[in-house]
Order: C-alpha cells, then sequence, then structure tokens
C-alpha cells in the first residue's frame, strides 16, 4: 500500500500561519473565510447586529492574541467558540438581569461551575463524547440550540424536525447527559 503524504497547505493552515508570522492579513482571510458563520452565531446570542459586529471585532482580536502560541486543529471551531463565549459575556454583561432561556434550559443538566472539582475542559470533553453517541439528528439540534442560541424555530428549519419534536428531542437528550454526568460522578 502507497504511503500517504500530506497534502498542500490547507486556507486553515495558511491562515494560521500569518497569525504566527504576526500578519494582520490573518484577520481579513478569517473575517472572510468565517464570518457568515460567525455573525450568525453572535446574532443569534445577542440578537442585534450592531453588538454582533464588535463582538466579531472582539472576537478577532481575541484570535490575534491567542494564536501564537495556540495553534487550533480546526480555526473554524476555534473562531466559533471564541464568538460564543464573547457573546455570551457580552448579553450577562448588558443584562445581569436577563437570562437566556436556552442556557437555563441546558443549566439544569450540568452541574455547577462553581462546584469544587468541576473541570470545564473535562466536562466539555465528556459532553463532545456524549455527544458523539447521539442520533445525528438530536445532537445537531442540541449543538444549534445550546451552542449556537438558535431559537427552537431555527432549530426545527435546520434539522427538518417540528418545533414540538425539536423540544421534545432536546428534553431527552438533556435528560440522557443528566444521566450519563451522573454516571461519571459529577453532583447536578
Amino acid at each position: 500500500m502507497e504511503e500517504r503524504h500530506p497534502g498542500p497547505e490547507t486556507g486553515q493552515d495558511r491562515i494560521i500561519g500569518l497569525f504566527f508570522g504576526r500578519d494582520e492579513r490573518a484577520i481579513e482571510l478569517t473575517d472572510r473565510a468565517y464570518r457568515p458563520r460567525l455573525f450568525r452565531i453572535a446574532m443569534n446570542i445577542t440578537g442585534d447586529r450592531m453588538t454582533s459586529e464588535e463582538v466579531l471585532n472582539d472576537s478577532y482580536l481575541a484570535l490575534w492574541n491567542r494564536i501564537p502560541p495556540e495553534r487550533p486543529a480546526d480555526l473554524g471551531a476555534y473562531s466559533a467558540v471564541i464568538v460564543r463565549n464573547i457573546a455570551v459575556d457580552r448579553v450577562r454583561k448588558e443584562s445581569a438581569a436577563m437570562r437566556s432561556g436556552t442556557l437555563a434550559e441546558l443549566a439544569e443538566a450540568l452541574p455547577d461551575s462553581a462546584c469544587d472539582g468541576v473541570d470545564a475542559a473535562e466536562l466539555a470533553g465528556l459532553i463532545a463524547g456524549f455527544l458523539r453517541t447521539q442520533k445525528k439528528k438530536a445532537r445537531i439540534a442540541f449543538i444549534v440550540r445550546y451552542f449556537e442560541e438558535e431559537t427552537l424555530e431555527g432549530v426545527a428549519a435546520r434539522t427538518g424536525m417540528t418545533v414540538p419534536a425539536v423540544k421534545s428531542s432536546l428534553f431527552r437528550t438533556r435528560e440522557k447527559l443528566r444521566e450519563f454526568l451522573k454516571k461519571e460522578g459529577y453532583e447536578l
């Protein structure tokens, strides 16, 4: 069998190389490659076009400050996590009284991060592993609803399910996640 060699540098590799070279074109190319998805995530969370633009700008600065030393395996996913975190932080800061319904839904299935012994990276890895065991539509619905904070109607449109089916699927997946985390030793 012939040995396979890595192919030519991908666009992602080129962008990451520009970040490592401290070349400002890295930001421009990141925006060009990932803007629609990143903007949608920010809009779903903030609900405001101008705030979403600010979130993207803050996210690009965060990328600039984190790469290097970090070298993400998937620049699109890495950027999406940064956008999501900055958008959620922005919403929390702008309205401490406002509670996101999607985060409240999910919080019931997760351990309190303030509790001793809850390692966020470990918990994230466990949740990712759990989601890989779920059926495709349930997994997509869960990620779109709780990661991208899409409306129930938006989740239904993206998965081809009805809104009641989405609600039911999300409920079942949260319950399965809760049981899974209990088996892993987390107190809920």
